[in-house]
Protein backbone atom coordinates (compact mmCIF):
# COMPACT_ATOMS: atom_id res chain seq x y z
CA UNK A 1 0.00 0.00 0.00
CA UNK A 2 1.28 3.42 -0.73
CA UNK A 3 2.92 5.50 2.13
CA UNK A 4 0.89 8.24 3.08
CA UNK A 5 3.09 11.60 2.79
CA UNK A 6 3.07 14.20 5.97
CA UNK A 7 4.66 17.50 5.44
CA UNK A 8 6.04 19.34 8.91
CA UNK A 9 5.90 23.26 9.04
CA UNK A 10 8.05 24.26 12.24
CA UNK A 11 10.50 27.01 12.62
CA UNK A 12 12.77 25.15 15.49
CA UNK A 13 14.41 22.70 13.23
CA UNK A 14 14.96 20.05 16.10
CA UNK A 15 11.25 19.98 16.89
CA UNK A 16 10.35 19.70 12.88
CA UNK A 17 12.69 17.05 12.75
CA UNK A 18 11.74 14.86 15.72
CA UNK A 19 7.70 15.33 14.94
CA UNK A 20 9.03 14.04 11.11
CA UNK A 21 11.05 11.22 12.97
CA UNK A 22 7.55 10.36 14.90
CA UNK A 23 5.57 9.97 11.81
CA UNK A 24 8.32 8.32 9.89
CA UNK A 25 8.33 5.29 12.64
CA UNK A 26 4.73 5.13 12.52
CA UNK A 27 5.18 3.91 8.73
CA UNK A 28 4.45 7.24 6.75
CA UNK A 29 7.05 9.24 4.64
CA UNK A 30 7.60 12.70 6.54
CA UNK A 31 9.48 15.79 5.34
CA UNK A 32 10.32 18.33 7.68
CA UNK A 33 10.65 22.44 6.47
CA UNK A 34 11.49 25.90 8.65
CA UNK A 35 9.39 28.09 7.35
CA UNK A 36 5.73 28.85 5.52
CA UNK A 37 8.11 30.63 2.91
CA UNK A 38 10.09 27.19 2.40
CA UNK A 39 6.40 24.53 3.20
CA UNK A 40 4.98 26.57 -0.23
CA UNK A 41 7.88 25.84 -2.14
CA UNK A 42 7.95 22.20 -1.28
CA UNK A 43 4.13 22.11 -2.13
CA UNK A 44 4.79 23.82 -5.52
CA UNK A 45 6.66 20.28 -5.99
CA UNK A 46 4.49 17.83 -4.47
CA UNK A 47 1.12 18.20 -2.07
CA UNK A 48 1.13 16.13 0.82
CA UNK A 49 -1.60 13.83 2.67
CA UNK A 50 -1.31 15.89 6.14
CA UNK A 51 0.22 18.62 7.06
CA UNK A 52 1.51 19.26 11.30
CA UNK A 53 2.37 23.40 11.23
CA UNK A 54 3.70 25.17 14.12
CA UNK A 55 1.49 28.15 15.19
CA UNK A 56 4.33 31.05 15.67
CA UNK A 57 6.61 31.28 12.77
CA UNK A 58 8.67 34.68 12.60
CA UNK A 59 8.45 34.73 8.66
CA UNK A 60 4.53 33.16 7.95
CA UNK A 61 2.89 32.26 11.29
CA UNK A 62 0.01 29.24 10.55
CA UNK A 63 -2.59 31.47 10.15
CA UNK A 64 -1.13 32.91 7.33
CA UNK A 65 -0.08 29.70 6.02
CA UNK A 66 -3.53 27.79 6.78
CA UNK A 67 -5.31 30.92 4.56
CA UNK A 68 -3.06 29.96 1.86
CA UNK A 69 -3.59 26.62 2.12
CA UNK A 70 -7.74 26.98 1.92
CA UNK A 71 -7.60 29.38 -0.63
CA UNK A 72 -5.86 27.13 -3.40
CA UNK A 73 -7.80 24.65 -4.87
CA UNK A 74 -5.00 21.96 -4.72
CA UNK A 75 -4.59 22.42 -0.66
CA UNK A 76 -7.90 23.23 0.71
CA UNK A 77 -8.90 19.76 1.62
CA UNK A 78 -5.39 18.44 3.16
CA UNK A 79 -6.06 18.18 6.79
CA UNK A 80 -3.90 20.75 9.18
CA UNK A 81 -3.23 20.16 11.99
CA UNK A 82 -2.16 22.80 14.36
CA UNK A 83 0.78 22.36 16.89
CA UNK A 84 1.39 24.83 19.83
CA UNK A 85 2.19 26.07 22.81
CA UNK A 86 -0.64 28.76 23.17
CA UNK A 87 -2.93 26.46 24.79
CA UNK A 88 -5.61 29.30 25.34
CA UNK A 89 -9.24 28.58 24.20
CA UNK A 90 -9.37 32.43 22.54
CA UNK A 91 -6.62 30.59 20.15
CA UNK A 92 -7.90 27.49 19.53
CA UNK A 93 -11.18 29.58 18.33
CA UNK A 94 -8.82 31.60 15.99
CA UNK A 95 -7.77 28.42 14.48
CA UNK A 96 -10.68 27.00 13.61
CA UNK A 97 -11.63 30.39 12.17
CA UNK A 98 -9.05 30.08 10.19
CA UNK A 99 -9.81 26.50 8.85
CA UNK A 100 -7.41 23.67 10.44
CA UNK A 101 -8.99 20.62 11.70
CA UNK A 102 -6.99 19.77 15.05
CA UNK A 103 -5.21 22.22 17.30
CA UNK A 104 -2.63 19.96 19.82
CA UNK A 105 -0.67 22.02 22.56
CA UNK A 106 2.95 20.90 23.25
CA UNK A 107 4.26 19.27 24.54
CA UNK A 108 2.23 16.64 22.97
CA UNK A 109 1.81 12.66 23.82
CA UNK A 110 3.21 10.95 20.66
CA UNK A 111 1.08 8.26 20.16
CA UNK A 112 -2.08 10.79 20.70
CA UNK A 113 -1.22 12.69 17.85
CA UNK A 114 -0.65 10.35 15.70
CA UNK A 115 -3.48 8.64 16.21
CA UNK A 116 -5.50 12.46 15.41
CA UNK A 117 -3.03 12.41 12.50
CA UNK A 118 -4.78 9.48 11.14
CA UNK A 119 -8.15 10.11 12.04
CA UNK A 120 -8.18 12.89 10.04
CA UNK A 121 -6.68 11.39 7.43
CA UNK A 122 -9.37 8.64 7.55
CA UNK A 123 -12.25 11.24 7.80
CA UNK A 124 -10.10 13.46 4.88
CA UNK A 125 -12.03 13.30 1.40
CA UNK A 126 -8.71 14.01 -0.22
CA UNK A 127 -7.31 10.57 0.33
CA UNK A 128 -8.78 8.06 -1.94
CA UNK A 129 -7.97 5.19 -0.02
CA UNK A 130 -10.24 6.98 2.24
CA UNK A 131 -12.66 7.41 -0.11
CA UNK A 132 -12.26 3.60 -1.08
CA UNK A 133 -11.77 1.71 2.51
CA UNK A 134 -13.27 3.82 4.75
CA UNK A 135 -16.72 5.07 3.58
CA UNK A 136 -18.58 5.44 6.79
CA UNK A 137 -16.09 7.17 9.71
CA UNK A 138 -15.81 5.02 12.31
CA UNK A 139 -16.95 6.07 16.25
CA UNK A 140 -15.04 5.94 19.13
CA UNK A 141 -15.72 4.32 22.21
CA UNK A 142 -17.52 6.18 24.02
CA UNK A 143 -17.29 7.00 28.01
CA UNK A 144 -17.88 10.60 28.19
CA UNK A 145 -21.12 12.52 26.70
CA UNK A 146 -21.68 16.04 26.28
CA UNK A 147 -25.52 16.87 26.07
CA UNK A 148 -26.18 20.09 25.13
CA UNK A 149 -29.64 21.40 26.69
CA UNK A 150 -29.65 19.01 29.05
CA UNK A 151 -31.13 21.08 31.39
CA UNK A 152 -34.58 21.15 29.28
CA UNK A 153 -37.54 18.49 28.87
CA UNK A 154 -35.97 15.98 26.85
CA UNK A 155 -32.69 16.61 27.60
CA UNK A 156 -33.31 15.96 31.44
CA UNK A 157 -34.63 12.83 30.67
CA UNK A 158 -31.58 11.95 28.17
CA UNK A 159 -29.13 12.50 30.83
CA UNK A 160 -31.06 10.30 33.80
CA UNK A 161 -30.60 7.70 31.16
CA UNK A 162 -26.97 7.85 30.23
CA UNK A 163 -26.20 7.92 33.88
CA UNK A 164 -28.05 4.50 34.35
CA UNK A 165 -26.16 3.38 31.66
CA UNK A 166 -23.03 4.35 33.64
CA UNK A 167 -21.72 6.78 31.43
CA UNK A 168 -20.41 9.92 32.61
CA UNK A 169 -22.54 13.08 31.59
CA UNK A 170 -21.23 16.92 31.16
CA UNK A 171 -24.54 19.29 30.32
CA UNK A 172 -24.16 22.59 28.68
CA UNK A 173 -27.00 24.66 29.76
CA UNK A 174 -27.63 28.91 30.03
CA UNK A 175 -31.55 27.75 31.26
CA UNK A 176 -33.11 30.00 28.60
CA UNK A 177 -35.46 27.52 28.76
CA UNK A 178 -34.40 24.59 30.50
CA UNK A 179 -35.08 24.22 34.22
CA UNK A 180 -32.73 23.64 37.61
CA UNK A 181 -35.87 21.70 38.80
CA UNK A 182 -35.45 18.98 35.97
CA UNK A 183 -31.75 17.69 36.91
CA UNK A 184 -31.49 19.66 40.64
CA UNK A 185 -30.85 15.86 41.67
CA UNK A 186 -28.61 14.69 38.84
CA UNK A 187 -25.66 17.79 39.44
CA UNK A 188 -24.97 15.65 42.91
CA UNK A 189 -23.57 12.99 41.04
CA UNK A 190 -20.38 12.46 40.57
CA UNK A 191 -20.65 11.69 36.89
CA UNK A 192 -22.40 14.95 35.97
CA UNK A 193 -20.91 18.00 35.25
CA UNK A 194 -22.76 21.03 35.19
CA UNK A 195 -21.71 23.83 33.01
CA UNK A 196 -23.61 26.82 33.14
CA UNK A 197 -23.63 28.72 29.44
CA UNK A 198 -24.55 29.09 25.98
CA UNK A 199 -24.07 27.21 22.84
CA UNK A 200 -23.20 30.43 21.16
CA UNK A 201 -20.13 30.90 23.51
CA UNK A 202 -17.54 29.41 21.98
CA UNK A 203 -15.08 29.33 24.54
CA UNK A 204 -17.16 27.43 26.94
CA UNK A 205 -18.41 24.85 23.90
CA UNK A 206 -14.97 23.81 22.14
CA UNK A 207 -14.09 23.38 25.99
CA UNK A 208 -16.79 21.27 26.71
CA UNK A 209 -16.37 19.11 23.27
CA UNK A 210 -13.11 18.68 23.81
CA UNK A 211 -13.60 16.53 27.02
CA UNK A 212 -16.72 14.73 25.30
CA UNK A 213 -16.63 11.52 23.40
CA UNK A 214 -19.92 12.24 22.02
CA UNK A 215 -22.15 15.38 21.63
CA UNK A 216 -26.21 14.73 21.77
CA UNK A 217 -27.21 18.42 20.51
CA UNK A 218 -30.70 19.23 21.66
CA UNK A 219 -30.17 22.91 22.62
CA UNK A 220 -32.45 24.62 20.29
CA UNK A 221 -35.31 27.42 21.08
CA UNK A 222 -38.35 25.38 22.24
CA UNK A 223 -41.91 26.19 21.64
CA UNK A 224 -44.06 27.38 18.49
CA UNK A 225 -45.26 30.94 20.79
CA UNK A 226 -41.68 31.30 21.85
CA UNK A 227 -40.42 30.99 18.33
CA UNK A 228 -42.90 33.72 17.31
CA UNK A 229 -41.82 35.85 19.65
CA UNK A 230 -38.24 35.30 19.24
CA UNK A 231 -37.47 34.85 15.44
CA UNK A 232 -33.82 37.10 15.57
CA UNK A 233 -32.89 34.81 18.45
CA UNK A 234 -34.50 31.59 17.41
CA UNK A 235 -32.62 32.19 13.99
CA UNK A 236 -29.38 33.12 15.53
CA UNK A 237 -28.98 30.97 18.31
CA UNK A 238 -30.01 27.54 16.66
CA UNK A 239 -28.00 27.79 13.41
CA UNK A 240 -24.54 29.25 15.11
CA UNK A 241 -25.11 26.87 18.10
CA UNK A 242 -25.23 23.89 15.64
CA UNK A 243 -22.30 25.44 13.12
CA UNK A 244 -20.06 25.77 16.15
CA UNK A 245 -20.92 22.02 17.68
CA UNK A 246 -20.18 20.31 14.50
CA UNK A 247 -16.48 22.14 13.82
CA UNK A 248 -14.94 21.38 16.91
CA UNK A 249 -16.94 17.57 17.28
CA UNK A 250 -15.22 17.64 13.81
CA UNK A 251 -11.76 18.26 14.78
CA UNK A 252 -11.83 15.36 17.15
CA UNK A 253 -13.58 13.29 14.65
CA UNK A 254 -16.75 12.61 17.71
CA UNK A 255 -20.27 11.24 16.50
CA UNK A 256 -22.92 14.06 17.04
CA UNK A 257 -26.57 13.30 17.60
CA UNK A 258 -28.44 16.20 16.52
CA UNK A 259 -31.92 16.52 17.22
CA UNK A 260 -34.06 18.51 14.81
CA UNK A 261 -38.21 18.69 14.75
CA UNK A 262 -41.33 18.06 12.80
CA UNK A 263 -41.32 21.39 11.91
CA UNK A 264 -38.78 20.90 9.22
CA UNK A 265 -41.72 19.66 7.05
CA UNK A 266 -43.16 22.76 6.61
CA UNK A 267 -46.13 22.71 5.10
CA UNK A 268 -45.36 19.72 3.32
CA UNK A 269 -49.19 17.95 2.30
CA UNK A 270 -47.60 14.23 1.47
CA UNK A 271 -48.86 11.89 4.53
CA UNK A 272 -47.13 10.67 6.22
CA UNK A 273 -43.96 12.81 6.08
CA UNK A 274 -40.79 10.74 4.67
CA UNK A 275 -37.40 11.93 5.61
CA UNK A 276 -36.70 12.53 1.81
CA UNK A 277 -39.62 14.00 0.83
CA UNK A 278 -39.55 17.65 -1.17
CA UNK A 279 -40.43 20.69 1.96
CA UNK A 280 -42.34 23.65 1.40
CA UNK A 281 -42.20 26.45 3.82
CA UNK A 282 -44.33 29.21 4.55
CA UNK A 283 -43.30 33.33 3.79
CA UNK A 284 -40.74 34.79 5.76
CA UNK A 285 -43.23 37.45 6.86
CA UNK A 286 -44.62 34.22 8.78
CA UNK A 287 -42.32 34.15 11.91
CA UNK A 288 -42.99 31.01 13.19
CA UNK A 289 -40.72 29.58 9.96
CA UNK A 290 -38.17 31.08 10.89
CA UNK A 291 -37.60 28.18 13.39
CA UNK A 292 -38.44 25.23 10.36
CA UNK A 293 -35.49 27.37 8.64
CA UNK A 294 -33.19 27.04 11.05
CA UNK A 295 -33.70 23.67 12.06
CA UNK A 296 -33.31 23.09 8.05
CA UNK A 297 -30.57 24.84 8.05
CA UNK A 298 -29.04 23.03 10.87
CA UNK A 299 -29.89 19.35 9.04
CA UNK A 300 -28.27 20.91 5.52
CA UNK A 301 -25.01 21.64 7.84
CA UNK A 302 -24.82 18.43 9.19
CA UNK A 303 -24.95 16.15 6.17
CA UNK A 304 -22.56 18.93 4.49
CA UNK A 305 -19.94 17.81 7.65
CA UNK A 306 -21.18 13.94 6.99
CA UNK A 307 -20.12 13.84 3.43
CA UNK A 308 -17.47 16.54 3.12
CA UNK A 309 -15.64 15.66 6.63
CA UNK A 310 -16.66 12.16 7.09
CA UNK A 311 -17.90 13.55 10.52
CA UNK A 312 -20.39 10.60 12.28
CA UNK A 313 -23.53 12.61 12.49
CA UNK A 314 -26.85 11.52 12.87
CA UNK A 315 -30.11 14.09 12.45
CA UNK A 316 -33.62 13.03 14.11
CA UNK A 317 -36.31 14.61 13.55
CA UNK A 318 -39.15 14.78 16.52
CA UNK A 319 -42.73 14.46 16.58
CA UNK A 320 -44.49 15.86 19.47
CA UNK A 321 -42.67 14.65 22.87
CA UNK A 322 -44.77 14.82 25.52
CA UNK A 323 -44.49 13.44 29.70
CA UNK A 324 -43.98 14.30 33.01
CA UNK A 325 -41.35 18.03 33.42
CA UNK A 326 -42.75 20.02 30.11
CA UNK A 327 -44.16 22.89 30.68
CA UNK A 328 -46.99 25.18 28.47
CA UNK A 329 -45.10 27.91 28.55
CA UNK A 330 -44.01 27.97 25.17
CA UNK A 331 -47.06 26.12 23.61
CA UNK A 332 -47.25 22.77 24.34
CA UNK A 333 -50.24 21.55 24.18
CA UNK A 334 -50.81 18.59 26.34
CA UNK A 335 -49.41 20.17 29.73
CA UNK A 336 -51.78 23.51 28.90
CA UNK A 337 -54.67 20.95 28.53
CA UNK A 338 -54.18 19.06 31.95
CA UNK A 339 -53.35 21.90 33.81
CA UNK A 340 -56.93 24.06 32.51
CA UNK A 341 -58.62 20.41 33.32
CA UNK A 342 -57.23 20.01 36.89
CA UNK A 343 -58.19 23.55 37.42
CA UNK A 344 -61.76 22.99 36.01
CA UNK A 345 -60.78 25.92 33.94
CA UNK A 346 -61.62 26.44 30.21
CA UNK A 347 -59.78 24.40 27.66
CA UNK A 348 -58.70 26.85 24.94
CA UNK A 349 -58.41 25.31 21.48
CA UNK A 350 -56.56 27.73 18.95
CA UNK A 351 -57.69 27.35 15.22
CA UNK A 352 -60.10 24.87 14.51
CA UNK A 353 -59.72 21.92 16.64
CA UNK A 354 -59.26 20.10 13.47
CA UNK A 355 -55.48 19.97 13.01
CA UNK A 356 -54.03 16.39 14.13
CA UNK A 357 -50.67 15.52 15.31
CA UNK A 358 -48.81 12.54 16.67
CA UNK A 359 -47.67 12.29 20.19
CA UNK A 360 -44.92 10.29 21.40
CA UNK A 361 -44.08 9.41 25.26
CA UNK A 362 -40.59 10.24 26.51
CA UNK A 363 -39.42 7.35 27.36
CA UNK A 364 -39.92 6.10 23.97
CA UNK A 365 -38.21 9.09 22.76
CA UNK A 366 -35.19 8.93 24.93
CA UNK A 367 -34.77 5.26 24.07
CA UNK A 368 -34.84 5.15 20.33
CA UNK A 369 -32.09 8.42 20.76
CA UNK A 370 -29.69 6.62 22.39
CA UNK A 371 -30.68 3.61 20.13
CA UNK A 372 -29.98 6.11 17.02
CA UNK A 373 -26.47 7.31 19.05
CA UNK A 374 -25.38 3.69 19.19
CA UNK A 375 -26.09 2.63 15.71
CA UNK A 376 -23.68 3.34 12.78
CA UNK A 377 -25.52 2.45 10.38
CA UNK A 378 -27.73 5.64 11.49
CA UNK A 379 -24.63 7.90 10.46
CA UNK A 380 -25.18 10.84 7.46
CA UNK A 381 -29.15 10.08 7.92
CA UNK A 382 -32.09 11.79 9.02
CA UNK A 383 -34.71 9.75 10.84
CA UNK A 384 -38.23 10.23 11.87
CA UNK A 385 -39.03 9.45 15.30
CA UNK A 386 -42.45 9.77 16.95
CA UNK A 387 -45.71 7.89 16.99
CA UNK A 388 -48.34 7.12 13.63
CA UNK A 389 -51.05 7.68 16.09
CA UNK A 390 -52.77 10.45 14.70
CA UNK A 391 -55.35 12.57 17.07
CA UNK A 392 -57.12 15.95 16.50
CA UNK A 393 -56.42 18.51 18.52
CA UNK A 394 -60.24 18.94 19.57
CA UNK A 395 -60.34 14.90 20.41
CA UNK A 396 -57.22 15.37 22.54
CA UNK A 397 -58.90 17.86 24.59
CA UNK A 398 -62.02 15.36 24.97
CA UNK A 399 -59.95 13.30 26.20
CA UNK A 400 -58.05 14.68 28.64
CA UNK A 401 -61.23 16.19 30.01
CA UNK A 402 -62.80 12.30 29.96
CA UNK A 403 -59.40 10.93 32.17
CA UNK A 404 -59.05 14.20 34.62
CA UNK A 405 -62.94 14.06 35.18
CA UNK A 406 -62.85 17.92 34.62
CA UNK A 407 -66.08 19.98 34.19
CA UNK A 408 -64.17 22.32 31.72
CA UNK A 409 -65.37 24.13 29.09
CA UNK A 410 -63.99 23.46 25.50
CA UNK A 411 -63.24 26.59 24.26
CA UNK A 412 -62.63 27.18 20.41
CA UNK A 413 -60.36 30.39 19.51
CA UNK A 414 -58.80 32.33 16.88
CA UNK A 415 -55.19 31.59 16.68
CA UNK A 416 -54.58 35.54 16.44
CA UNK A 417 -55.31 35.47 20.37
CA UNK A 418 -52.47 33.78 21.44
CA UNK A 419 -49.79 33.81 17.99
CA UNK A 420 -50.87 37.40 16.99
CA UNK A 421 -51.71 37.96 13.48
CA UNK A 422 -50.81 36.31 10.51
CA UNK A 423 -50.02 32.65 11.86
CA UNK A 424 -50.23 29.65 10.32
CA UNK A 425 -50.35 26.10 11.22
CA UNK A 426 -50.05 22.71 9.88
CA UNK A 427 -53.21 20.29 9.45
CA UNK A 428 -51.60 17.36 9.72
CA UNK A 429 -48.36 16.24 11.09
CA UNK A 430 -48.14 11.85 10.30
CA UNK A 431 -44.09 10.56 10.51
CA UNK A 432 -43.39 7.67 7.96
CA UNK A 433 -41.16 5.21 10.73
CA UNK A 434 -39.96 2.86 8.24
CA UNK A 435 -36.68 4.07 8.36
CA UNK A 436 -36.30 4.27 12.03
CA UNK A 437 -37.17 0.95 12.35
CA UNK A 438 -35.43 -0.27 9.74
CA UNK A 439 -32.21 1.37 11.90
CA UNK A 440 -32.93 0.05 14.93
CA UNK A 441 -35.49 -2.54 14.80
CA UNK A 442 -38.31 -0.42 17.14
CA UNK A 443 -40.77 2.36 16.45
CA UNK A 444 -42.62 4.33 19.41
CA UNK A 445 -44.37 1.37 21.95
CA UNK A 446 -46.44 3.51 24.42
CA UNK A 447 -50.15 4.51 22.65
CA UNK A 448 -52.00 7.73 23.46
CA UNK A 449 -53.79 6.34 26.14
CA UNK A 450 -51.16 5.02 27.89
CA UNK A 451 -49.43 8.55 27.92
CA UNK A 452 -52.82 10.25 29.54
CA UNK A 453 -52.78 7.96 32.04
CA UNK A 454 -48.97 8.44 32.91
CA UNK A 455 -49.77 12.01 32.59
CA UNK A 456 -52.64 11.77 34.95
CA UNK A 457 -50.41 9.64 37.12
CA UNK A 458 -48.28 12.22 36.97
CA UNK A 459 -50.04 14.85 38.29
CA UNK A 460 -52.08 13.54 41.15
CA UNK A 461 -48.49 12.33 42.55
CA UNK A 462 -46.64 15.93 42.30
CA UNK A 463 -49.88 18.57 41.74
CA UNK A 464 -47.33 21.10 42.11
CA UNK A 465 -46.27 20.54 38.51
CA UNK A 466 -49.32 22.38 37.64
CA UNK A 467 -48.34 25.52 38.81
CA UNK A 468 -44.94 25.11 36.70
CA UNK A 469 -46.84 24.84 33.71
Amino acid sequence: MTKINVLVVDDDKDMADLIATIFQRHGFNAEAVGSGKEAFECLSRKVPDLIILDLLMPDMDGYEVCKRLRSNRATSRIPVIILTADDSQRGKIRAFDTGIDDYVAKPFNVEELVARARSHLRRSQHLKWAEKKQRKPRIKSVRNILVTGGAGFIGSHLVRALLKAKYNVHIVDDFSTGRMENISDLVKNKSVRLITGSITDEVILSKAIEQADMVYHLAATVGVKNVVDNALDTIVYDTLGTLLVLKYASSRGIKVLLTSTSEAYGKTKQIPFREDTDITIGSPYIHRWSYACSKLLDEFLSIAYYRERNLPVVVVRLFNVVGPGQVGHYGMVLPRFFKSAYLNEPIHIFGTGKQSRCFTYIDDAVRLLMRLAQSEKACGHIVNLGSDQEISILDLAKKVKKITGSSSKLIIKEYDEYYGKNFQDIKRRVPDTTKLKKITGEVPRIGLDEILKRMKRFFDEHPEELKRI
